[in-house]
């Protein structure tokens, strides 16, 4: 399987005969001319043209599961496809975006990278690789990784006295989006948790009501304190004090009591 990342410098559109061929291979394999297949390519051709027709079904799947018909995020998708099976650096997809929107709407796309963004991290969390290469990411779409991600962090509460169970933890990652429900920090840039929100030792219970997916790092420093506590002697301490050094504290004070009134 292809793995390293192409040395791509330019948006390559030149590719779009490959897509053409897989289609006619795609073909060969559904009309089940299976002999014709295997006689016309050898085992290693086989392999690589199977894994381009999984991409591209991963694709197809991706564009319905998002409900995608236009604009920025079906031309990363068509960027993809121009690519298959292949790690893709992040600013050629945004020139690439950007292009085809000048091409259809006469006016450049406002802001390429942020429209990619929302797509990786919001749309489709945990389903993309990512690498990076002489100062440049590449990456590439691989929904298979979820499962491996999502059970590695139920993996952690199998031998537990009293842990989530499957469906629990399972439920709580698909509400939270894949993220930390404090920092709002995705899985890639620091793994998650599931955590008892009040910690055992303090009678919480191993049920929905008391699971919350947050920052592995933040679940081991909160340990076995109660998480109010926990809030104000860490994170709204450090934040005070940065209120004070920088001379608003008295604001802070005044914000932060009007919010938690009107909450």
């Amino acid at each position: 399987m292809e793995t390293n990342p192409e040395m791509n410098n330019e948006v390559i559109i030149s590719s779009v005969p490959k897509t053409k061929k897989v289609k006619k291979q795609t073909n060969l394999i559904v009309e089940d001319d299976v002999k014709s297949f295997i006689k016309q390519y050898s085992i290693q051709k086989r392999r690589r043209i199977l894994y381009k027709i999984i991409y591209w079904k991963q694709i197809e799947n991706a564009i319905k599961k998002c409900k995608i018909k236009k604009g920025a995020n079906m031309y990363a998708f068509e960027y993809l496809k121009l690519n298959l099976n292949k790690y893709v650096r992040i600013k050629d997809v945004q020139e690439y975006c950007n292009k085809r929107t000048k091409e259809e709407t006469g006016h450049p796309l406002g802001d390429p990278p942020r429209a990619f963004e929302i797509l990786r991290k919001d749309k489709l969390p945990l389903e993309w690789s990512e690498i990076k290469y002489k100062k440049n990411k590449y990456v590439k779409y691989t929904p298979q990784i979820k499962d491996t991600i999502c059970n590695k962090i139920i993996d952690t509460h199998k031998h537990k006295n009293d842990g989530f169970n499957k469906h629990i933890i399972e439920e709580k990652l698909k509400l939270s989006n894949y993220k930390c429900s404090i920092t709002g920090i995705p899985q890639d840039n620091g793994e998650l948790a599931a955590d008892h929100f009040i910690p055992k030792e303090k009678g919480g219970l191993s049920d929905k009501t008391n699971c919350v997916i947050i920052n592995k790092i933040l679940n081991e420093k909160k340990n076995k304190k109660m998480p109010i506590e926990w809030f104000c002697e860490t994170i709204l301490t450090n934040f005070m004090n940065i209120c004070k050094n920088v001379g608003i504290i008295q604001e802070c004070k005044e914000k932060i009591i009007k919010f938690v009134q009107e909450f």
